[in-house]
């Protein structure tokens, strides 16, 4: 009797919805290529998650801090190191995360909060009046990131950006402190650092600036790289990560379909299959700003997860050699939104937060409940 082979990595199916045939993704299951049994691959199951600990709140950003060697995690009104309390962070929302050799800094309710690694906790604004040095309208921070001693963060609603000053961090450079993506008229959306450039986040462009090594006294110290220029936006502040050496991101609407892309060398890629494409164009644009991605890489699974309301996508660059390999995670017997976020290596496991409740996980490897 011949050998049938059917193919595991993802079946065909029609949609109910328009009859157009589809991708039927696999749903917590990750495609492993390996010769085994006389096929280049098989399914596995993706890891179960246990309870770690009790926190003040839901998960809202986490960071792993080289100069203290440890996970930084902001949970309901707290900040954790580990799993010990540092400070009390305002609000509900997402935050943005960066760190120095002082201080770990948290974007939130509009203004750059920095956790000295003394117990003191400062605020960044603008030099005393009396000081002589230049007064920024600073705005309201919208996103935060850090470069060669430095902070640098986005001013709401604007195209301006700002760095701090290389002696205090608590205040803005005192010559040069704002600089302008020209090409976003409707604001910067996010900001974030790419090997030793300030890469800013629009709608319809993502541009990137480099250091002069300008040393005199009011001359910019950053200025704009057109050949890196990528004509496409991101669709919200959290809607890019660092993946595979540059970043992915999803698009905004004003570019077209939104889809989801890795830049490389000025250019955007994209990664996402007709079937992921679909699934993100049913969302509106005000509820794709609110998607958040973040990377985990375990077993040699490179993956980018894309967290948004109704849905968790997981691209796997290692099994993407023969085509976009995608697959979806679910929590509980019902459909369910996928709960755990905020995935990190700490020690020798894998932390996570939750969405839902106030507690951590982390990966555990002989389940597979989720």
């Amino acid at each position: 009797m011949p050998i049938q082979q059917l193919p595991l990595m993802k079946g065909l199916g029609k949609s109910p919805i328009n009859a157009d045939y589809i991708d039927q993704l696999p749903v917590n299951l990750l495609a492993t290529p390996k010769e085994v049994l006389n096929s280049s691959g098989y399914l596995r199951s993706f890891p179960g998650i246990s309870k770690r600990s009790d926190v003040n709140g839901v998960s809202r950003g986490v960071e792993y801090n080289m100069a203290q060697n440890a996970v930084y995690r902001v949970c309901g009104g707290k900040l954790y190191k580990g799993e010990s309390e540092v400070g009390d962070v305002a609000g509900s929302g997402r935050v943005s995360m960066a760190h120095g050799r002082t201080s770990q800094a948290v974007g939130v309710n509009g203004q750059l909060v920095e956790y000295r690694y003394d117990g003191t906790v400062k605020t960044v604004s603008n030099w005393p009046a009396d000081s002589g040095f230049t007064q920024y309208e600073l705005g309201s921070v919208r996103d935060i990131t850090r470069l060669r001693g430095r902070y640098a963060w986005s001013k709401d609603g604007t195209d301006s950006w700002f760095i701090t000053d290389l002696e205090d961090e608590s205040h803005p450079d005192r010559y040069s402190a704002q600089y302008r993506a020209e090409s976003q008229p409707d604001g910067i959306i996010g900001i974030g650092t790419w090997r030793d450039f300030i890469v800013c986040f629009g709608s319809s462009t993502i541009e990137y600036f480099s250091l002069t090594g300008a040393t005199t006294a009011g001359a910019a110290l950053y200025v704009a790289q057109p050949s890196l220029m990528v004509q496409k936006g991101i669709a919200g502040t959290y809607c890019k990560t660092p993946f595979a050496d540059s970043y992915a991101f999803i698009s905004h609407p004003a570019t077209g379909a939104p889809s989801v892309y890795i830049i490389g060398s000025g250019q955007a890629s994209p990664i996402a299959t007709a079937s992921i494409e679909k699934i993100i164009r049913s969302y509106t644009a005000e509820e794709l700003a609110t998607g958040i991605m973040e990377t985990l890489r375990f077993d040699s699974h490179e993956l980018l997860i894309i967290h948004l309301p109704r849905h968790v996508l997981v691209y796997d660059a290692s099994s993407s050699q023969n085509g976009p390999q995608w697959c979806v995670l679910k929590t509980g017997l019902y459909d369910d939104v996928y709960r755990a976020i905020d995935f990190i290596y700490e020690g020798n496991q894998i932390t996570c937060g939750d969405k839902l409740e106030s507690v951590t996980g982390k990966l555990q490897f002989d389940i597979s409940s989720q």
